[in-house]
């Protein structure tokens, strides 16, 4: 599994979210026991103001500080158990009030107070704020939270004594550890989707393939032997049937639906489905990646190339296609055993306007950055090297 970080934005790997500000799935889960969590300490915080308020300086703003806390805290219980608190404005907003109450603990309490072992107003319930930000952004924005819910409680105190800096570390540890476990836990839901989706889609295609085999494969093969056996123009549709049974069976054995990063494409599986009764494909073992449309292009140049065998190399000619990943490039070459080209004969089939080579091949390859290159000799075949950058979009999947 590739470490993403623990201060990553955990959005980004939720599985059917509709988008930032909208949570689902375990984040959601984590959401609504934060507003639990908020509930609970606002209920401790009432208990704290109501058992001292004869002892506060100014109880009126000890209870006006209580009744914002009820409103901040049902705010954010109906905004996050439908999963829409996750978005920055809204736990920024959050963050910034309750650090203001905590602040206005000093216009409640007595110097001696607040300067004592008296809570600050928002006590625990300070601690909601630090625990959102780490459900949004991450461990490291959770102990920043944490760190400023500290600060407000240093302001009050005109300094810090142990009891504030032990409740200032359990504020930061706690935006910390909540936002290192939400972006795992999403990280997890995230892969298990993955893997459940690949299930999916190996019994798919375990399906398909066995319908094929039962279906298209059997029809294709009674038609190579009928048609062989009754020989003339029948023979000729006998080796079609065998070429497309010969694709057909390379296509659904290749790696070709094997899982790739996104946007990226094993050009070594694609090249496979070319091989047939008359064509030979060796590739590496290890999937050789290019963008999806480059594959697309090298696919259908090297297409190309082996149906000019198929035309112009003569009746009984074999070809052979050869992957090599040479790193920084990716080469294909398509060689065969016919007649080969007279010199000049591509030229003059471009000024007849066939043009298959020029711009099927030729064409395709220019436009990617690469080269093309066709050696022949008359009476020994004829040879096509295509090369192409690798690009940077094979990353790190290598």
């Amino acid at each position: 599994m590739t470490d993403r970080g623990w201060w990553r934005v955990p959005w980004h790997r939720l599985p059917g979210a509709v988008g930032p500000g909208v949570a689902t799935g375990v984040l959601l889960s984590l959401w609504r026991a934060a507003a639990v969590f908020r509930i609970a300490a606002l209920a401790f915080c009432g208990y704290l103001i109501l058992r001292w308020r004869d002892l506060y300086a100014e109880p009126a703003v000890a209870f006006g500080v209580g009744a914002a806390m009820v409103l901040v805290t049902g705010a954010v219980v109906l905004v996050a158990w439908p999963g829409r608190a996750h978005r920055l404005g809204f736990v920024l907003a959050d963050t910034i009030a309750c650090a203001g109450l905590t602040i206005l603990t000093r216009l409640a309490q007595q110097p001696s107070q607040y300067h004592g072992s008296m809570p600050t107003l928002t006590s625990i319930w300070a601690a909601g704020p630090a625990i959102e930000v780490g459900l949004l952004l991450g461990g490291a924005a959770g102990v920043l939270a944490g760190l400023l819910q500290l600060g407000a409680s240093v302001l009050v105190r005109e300094g810090y004594d142990g009891r504030t800096l032990a409740n200032g570390v359990l504020l930061v540890l706690v935006g910390g550890v909540v936002g290192y476990l939400a972006t795992a836990a999403v990280r997890a839901e995230q892969e298990r989707a993955e893997a459940a989706a690949e299930r999916a889609r190996l019994a798919e295609r375990d399906r398909l393939t066995r319908s094929i085999h039962d279906g298209v494969l059997q029809v294709l093969g009674l038609v190579h032997r009928r048609g062989a056996a009754a020989g003339g123009e029948w023979a000729d549709l006998a080796r079609e049937a065998a070429a497309s049974e010969a694709a057909l069976r390379a296509l659904i054995t290749s790696q070709a639906l094997a899982p790739t990063p996104a946007g990226q494409r094993n050009v070594a599986a694609d090249l496979v489905t070319l091989r047939s009764a008359r064509v030979t494909v060796s590739v590496p073992d290890a999937p050789v990646l290019l963008a999806g449309q480059v594959a697309d292009e090298v696919l259908a140049a090297t297409r190309e190339a082996v149906r000019n065998v198929e035309r112009h190399a003569g009746a009984g000619a074999t070809a052979w296609v050869f992957l090599e990943d040479l790193g920084d490039q990716v080469a294909v070459t398509v060689r065969d055993d016919g007649g080969g080209l007279r010199p000049g004969r591509l030229d003059e089939a471009a000024a007849e306007g066939r043009v298959g080579v020029a711009e099927s091949i030729r064409g395709r390859v220019a436009e990617l950055g690469g080269r093309v290159r066709i050696s022949s000799v008359p009476g020994e075949g004829t040879e096509v090297d295509i090369v192409v950058p690798a690009g940077t979009s094979r990353g790190a999947a290598r």
